[in-house]
């Protein structure tokens, strides 16, 4: 377990794009196990002559390769993949040179290429590609007076078998690399259609939400409506009714063809006041009235609003052709009438409606 955690924590790569990671944890791993194949080496140059030279030549490209693992975790895959080609490169230059034996070392220039294939993006990988066409052609040119010579048998099957080897372990990392993208391409396909599924059930739970608050709504709406026409109507019925109390407040009695009788009482508010007076004028102009007898025993007290319209009324009757007596009249409202000062003088005043009816039946009979 322990050592599961030193290899996640050493695969662990600092960067938030996911593509930089890959290509990280591929360097690390690629490196790594080149590191082991150096590691190898050394211990098998102890046992075997041939791989001394081998080893020496390989050791500081270990160094390097420690390097790019330390770039790769901090996100710098670039560099680090840079650097982890460029060191291979150069020790297949310097390895064919310095043991003055070229061999097979040409093939082995197929190794950064699939390092890039793995580590670089599409230019980065047409970039080492190039640079190991180049490395071949400056191998060539750096060896061209090196005579031919045909290695033994076992060096062959070293070298063919470390080849392997390395290729196998790049293919390794390669295919790991990108089984894991692809894993995390699935999952991430996988919580897409999960988050989908949601959003379809939390919409059509918004949909029937919505369609039962606008059910709800319209419900509202007409029942909002039939209040507002049961309140016009009790309007229309209320405004009947007010029309019909202020008809009935102030009873405009034909007594003869051309004799109306009007009892005032109460007290006169200013709406009062203009109602009885309009009600009064339209009955002289109904009946064609020549005597409109107003009966004022039932008003005790009389404002000078009152006091106003009675004296509106005689006017305007006169001119509508009409006589205006009054019925009755208090003490306290005749009092108020003459310290009001209004002019009444040409109105008659009876005590009761029996001797009012008496006296102007004779003037209408004369007439």
């Amino acid at each position: 377990m322990r050592f599961k955690a030193l290899l996640a924590g050493l695969f662990r790569i600092n960067h938030a794009d996911a593509n930089i990671r890959r290509r990280g944890k591929a360097i690390v791993g690629i490196t790594f196990f080149l590191v082991c194949c150096i590691t190898l080496i050394g211990i098998f140059s102890i046992f075997a002559a041939g791989w001394r030279e081998t080893a020496l030549l390989t050791s500081p490209f270990g160094l390097l390769g420690l390097a790019a693992i330390w770039l790769a975790r901090r996100g710098m895959a670039n560099r680090a993949a840079g650097l982890l080609i460029a060191a291979a490169l150069v020790a297949l230059v310097a390895a064919p040179v310095l043991a003055n034996r070229v061999a097979f070392t040409p093939f082995f220039f197929l190794l950064p290429i699939l390092m890039a294939f793995v580590t670089l993006s599409p230019r980065g990988l047409l970039f080492a590609s190039g640079t190991s066409v180049a490395s071949v052609g400056l191998l060539a040119w750096l060896t061209q007076n090196i005579p031919q010579t045909l290695p033994q048998n076992s060096e062959v099957f070293g070298l063919a078998s470390t080849l392997l080897l390395i290729i196998i372990g790049l293919g390794y990392v390669g295919s790991r690399t990108t089984h894991q993208a692809i894993q995390a391409m699935n999952l991430a396909q996988q919580q897409s259609r999960e988050l989908t599924n949601t959003l379809q059930v939390e919409r059509d739970q918004l949909s029937q939400r919505v369609a039962e608050s606008t059910a709800e709504l319209r419900q509202s709406l007409a029942n909002s409506e039939q209040l507002i026409a049961e309140q016009a109507h009790l309007l229309a019925e209320n405004d009947q009714q007010r029309s019909t109390i202020r008809s009935l407040s102030l009873p405009i009695l034909p007594l003869h063809q051309h004799m109306l009788l009007a009892p005032l009482i109460g007290t006169f508010e200013q709406q009062r006041l203009h109602d009885i007076q309009t009600q009064l004028l339209q009955a002289v102009e109904a009946y064609q009235a020549k005597i409109l007898l107003l009966d004022l025993t039932g008003v005790a007290v009389l404002d000078q609003a009152g006091a106003a319209m009675l004296q509106r009324i005689v006017q305007a009757s006169s001119l509508l052709g009409a006589v205006v007596a009054f019925i009755g009249v208090q003490p306290e409202a005749a009092q108020a009438i003459v310290s009001m000062g209004h002019e009444l003088g040409n109105v008659r005043v009876f005590r009761d409606l029996q001797a009012a009816i008496q006296q102007h039946s004779r003037l209408l009979f004369d007439s």
